[in-house]
């Protein structure tokens, strides 16, 4: 016969607490202290207790599971939302089962049908394109759902994202403070429409300045977009700056750069988008926009948290602002149009 698992009554036991309150850490239905939270964590552990969820919702009729779906899980960006985003939902005693779409609309019509399936309280999503999957469009009115970075088609939808065209364009007027009015802009996917912003707001801000900004297209994955680079730099001269509007675009040019030995900061500047520590680890530490990550799911979590509990009301449009994070891979041109203090031998045609 097969052993039963232990209870929440063999928790309460082992921890020296009512049931009620082993009900309470892991339920969040009522407030239990950091510390007593933890202890009955801890024990629940050491006995072998797991938490049946299914047989929760049955009881209470009310699903503690948040499903999110991302386009790509290989993207650092989306781990960092999503691990933030779980902080929150299990302090508010939920849990989050998330899918990756693999930026293929296929994978992503089927993990929406196996997401819905958990019959979730509510959900989260980065759609892999602008436009908002039909299965939501279905259920939208049933179900609490907050679009997250894109999502252009989101009309009805909560929906948070960053000021694309700001963050992008404070990227570009720092290169333009320091001189640069010929600066590359680097994309991933023009189909998308924050891309598209945050190459248009980095256009804006040189044009505007009398200078020459390009754009060009090298896809999601960075060695590819490494070698795309590669291509382009082989049939144009070399800019004084280039700029990635991605994560994963950052590090194609930062590939592509080290294969031809550029000295970053020296023989071309070089910004980047969004911020983790390896930019500051390098030799070369990497100017770089800074996504409000904390901010963005503390915003995603309060308006699904309070669609959870009832809110009704017209759909809100979060939109937040980035900062930049100012390093030694940008520099001042000097007159000659080289960066001060480089000589005409450092730079490379």
């Amino acid at each position: 016969m097969a052993k039963r698992p232990p209870s929440i009554k063999q928790v309460a036991d082992a921890a020296g607490v009512s049931i009620a309150t082993v009900s309470n850490v892991f339920s969040g239905k009522k407030a239990v202290t950091p510390e007593l939270a933890e202890h009955v964590r801890a024990v629940a552990k050491k006995v072998g207790y797991r938490v049946n969820r299914a047989a929760s919702n049955l009881r209470t009729g009310r699903s503690r599971i948040i499903t999110m779906l991302v386009p790509a899980l290989s993207d650092p960006f989306f781990i960092s939302l999503v691990t933030e985003l779980e902080r929150r939902a299990q302090v508010d005693g939920y849990d989050i089962i998330v899918a990756n779409a693999q930026d293929d609309l296929e994978v992503e019509r089927r993990r929406i049908a196996a997401l819905l399936s958990w019959q979730p309280a509510g959900m989260v999503i980065v759609p892999c394109t602008d436009k908002m999957p039909d299965q939501l469009l279905e259920v939208r009115n049933e179900l609490p759902i907050v679009v997250a970075d894109r999502g252009a088609d989101a009309e009805g939808f909560d929906t948070v994202r960053i000021d694309n065209a700001d963050a992008a364009g404070i990227a570009a007027k720092h290169l333009v403070e320091l001189g640069h009015r010929n600066v590359l802009i680097v994309a991933s996917n023009l189909s998308l429409e924050p891309i598209r912003e945050r190459c248009r707001g980095a256009r804006e801000r040189v044009e505007a300045a009398g200078g020459t900004a390009e754009t060009v297209e090298v896809g999601p994955d960075p060695q590819k977009g490494a070698e795309e680079l590669a291509r382009w730099l082989d049939r144009n001269a070399l800019p004084s700056a280039i700029l990635g509007v991605t994560d994963m675009t950052t590090l194609s040019i930062l590939t592509c750069l080290a294969e031809r030995k550029y000295e970053i900061g020296e023989d071309v500047s070089v910004v980047g988008f969004d911020d983790y520590p390896w930019m500051s680890a390098r030799r070369t530490p990497i100017t770089a926009v800074q996504q409000p990550i904390d901010e963005i799911a503390e915003s995603i979590w309060t308006t699904l948290k309070k669609r959870l509990e009832g809110e009704t009301g017209a759909p809100v449009a979060e939109v937040l602002q980035c900062d930049l994070k100012v390093r030694a891979s940008s520099r001042r041109i000097s007159k000659s149009g080289d960066p001060e203090g480089v000589t005409e031998s450092r730079r490379r045609a």
